[in-house]
């Protein structure tokens, strides 16, 4: 299990490793960049086979494109708008994404104790009961 942080999110950081760690009881450290984005790794157990990617439908796209035959992970859960963007990928990998087709909403972090903005989907997966899949079936949808 990995996580991408686009580098312009590069300040919330810290505050993406605790909501990390709440969700998996694992603690994640940032490793060499990948392009734009920072990956962030458990230490310790690997968890399941799925990679978390943030940012905007053009930053996630872009790095998808140049990247998607050199990520090791079967699963891909993207927080971005525009969902349904990707569905070119789904070839190639297992993809859950946003289910509003559209604009991802993004609230203030701060009201549910976060130090980043966070979408919906964020809170829903964060809130979920379960393990990681059933967190991600929960708040996602599969793009097919």
């Amino acid at each position: 299990m990995r996580y991408l942080l686009h580098a312009e999110q590069s300040q919330e950081l810290s505050a993406r490793q605790e909501y990390l760690y709440d969700i998996a009881k694992l603690y994640f450290l940032p490793g060499s960049p990948e392009g734009s984005y920072i990956p962030l790794h458990p230490v310790g157990m690997i968890g399941p086979d799925i990679l978390f990617i943030t940012g905007h439908t053009d930053q996630v796209e872009k790095h998808l494109e140049g990247w998607i035959n050199r990520i090791p992970e079967k699963t891909l859960v993207i927080t971005s708008c525009f969902g349904n963007t990707f569905k070119r990928f789904a070839g190639k990998k297992i993809l859950y994404v946003p289910p509003s087709k559209s604009i991802c909403t993004i609230r203030k972090g701060a009201p549910f104790g976060f130090g980043f903005n966070i979408s919906d989907e964020e809170l829903d997966f964060y809130n979920a009961k379960g393990n990681i899949k059933e967190r991600v079936r929960s708040a996602y949808t599969r793009l097919r």
